[in-house]
C-alpha cells in the first residue's frame, strides 16, 4: 500500500490481509507499506499490537515490510508540495509589549527604555538590542502602545498586566503569529496531559535539534509556578518558539517528533490541541520551572497564553499569586 496516512487505514489493511489468508490455508501474505506519511516505528507498533488478535495459524503466515527509502523521498516531496509554513514579518507591537510585560512582571516599577531588558534576565540590554531590531520599528511600536493607553510615557515604560485583554491586543494589532496543530484523520487522539509528558523530554538538554527553539508555556508552567492556581488540567499544549527574525519559513514536520499524527490546523477558530506561539526577539528568556529538565517560557509568555485560552481570571490570579 502507498501513501499510508493514519493508523486506521493500516489496521484495515492488516485485517484485510488476515481475512485473505484465513480463506486460503496455504497462502502467505506480506503487507508492503511504501511511502508512508507516518513513522515506521508507529507502523510496527500498530502491527505488533494488532497481530495477537489474529488466529495464530493466520498470523504465522503474515509479514510486514516498510520501504524506508521511498518513505524518506515521500516526505521530501510533501515538503516541496507546500507543507512548509510561510512566516509573517515580525510584529513589533507584540514583541515590544511582550518585553515590557516581562519587565513589569519582575516588579521593578517603571523603567527607562534604555535598560528595560536588564530587569528580565539581568543583562544590560535595551529594547532595541533585546529585540535585535532597528530603532524605527521599536519607536513606532511604543507610540502605538502609548496611543492605545497601555503606556503613559515613552521615557519611563511600564505596562500593567491587569489592563491587557486579547480583544484589546487584537484591536491594536499586537498579537503574535501562532501555528496551530490538530490530529489528522485516523490518528489516535492524545490528551493535552499526554502531549505535555511527551514534550518534556524533547525540551530537555538532550532533546532533538529541531526542538531547540521551543520552550514550554501555558497551564503546566502556570501550575508549576503557582500550585494553588484555579486550573482544571491542561486544555491544550502551549509552546513558545524563538524564531530568528531572518527566518521566512517554518517546517511543521518537526511537530511529528511530538506525535506523528499531528498536522497544521488551518482554521484559526477551530480548537487545537497544540498551539505554537512565534517569538521573533533576538534575546531568549527561558528558565527552569521544575518540570523535569524542560525549558520553560518566561512568565510573560505564560500570562499571555492563559489570556489566549480565555482564562483571564486565572491569568490575573497567576500574576497576583507570584507577587
Amino acid at each position: 500500500m502507498r501513501n499510508l496516512r493514519n493508523t486506521r487505514d493500516l489496521r484495515a489493511e492488516i485485517l484485510s490481509l488476515a481475512a485473505e489468508l484465513a480463506a486460503d490455508p496455504q497462502a502467505k501474505g506480506r503487507l508492503h507499506v511504501v511511502d508512508p506519511a507516518i513513522a515506521e516505528a508507529t507502523i510496527r507498533k500498530e502491527w505488533d499490537s494488532l497481530l495477537p488478535a489474529i488466529a495464530a495459524k493466520v498470523r504465522a503466515r503474515m509479514t510486514l515490510a516498510v520501504d524506508e527509502t521511498q518513505a524518506a523521498s515521500g516526505k521530501a516531496r510533501r515538503v516541496a508540495e507546500g507543507s512548509i509554513v510561510h512566516l509573517d514579518k515580525p510584529n513589533y507591537r507584540f514583541e515590544v509589549l511582550r518585553l515590557l510585560l516581562g519587565a513589569s512582571l519582575e516588579d521593578d516599577g517603571p523603567q527607562p527604555e534604555a535598560g528595560i531588558a536588564a530587569h528580565i534576565d539581568g543583562t544590560q540590554l535595551g529594547l532595541v538590542d533585546a529585540l535585535g531590531a532597528s530603532p524605527t520599528p521599536v519607536r513606532s511600536a511604543l507610540a502605538a502602545l502609548r496611543d492605545a493607553g497601555l503606556i503613559d510615557s515613552l521615557r519611563w515604560l511600564e505596562i500593567e498586566p491587569e489592563a491587557l485583554s486579547m480583544e484589546q491586543l487584537s484591536r491594536i494589532g499586537a498579537l503574535p503569529q501562532t501555528l496551530r496543530f490538530r490530529f489528522e484523520r485516523g490518528a489516535r487522539i492524545k490528551s493535552p496531559a499526554e502531549l505535555v509528558q511527551r514534550a518534556v523530554p524533547l525540551l530537555g538538554p538532550k532533546g532533538p535539534k529541531g526542538w531547540k527553539p521551543f520552550s514550554l508555556s501555558g497551564t503546566p508552567v502556570a501550575q508549576a509556578d503557582v500550585p494553588a492556581l484555579d486550573l482544571m488540567g491542561a486544555p491544550r499544549l502551549d509552546l513558545v518558539a524563538n524564531i530568528p527574525r531572518s527566518d521566512k519559513t517554518f517546517d511543521p514536520a518537526v511537530m511529528r517528533l511530538l506525535d506523528d499524527g499531528l498536522e497544521p490546523e488551518p482554521n484559526v477558530l477551530a480548537p487545537a490541541p497544540v498551539v505554537l506561539t512565534l517569538v521573533r526577539a533576538g534575546t531568549r528568556f527561558d528558565r527552569d520551572a521544575g518540570i523535569g529538565q524542560a525549558r520553560c517560557a518566561h512568565r510573560c509568555d505564560v500570562f499571555l497564553s492563559l489570556l489566549d485560552m480565555g482564562l483571564r481570571d486565572q491569568a490575573l490570579q497567576y500574576i497576583k499569586e507570584r507577587e
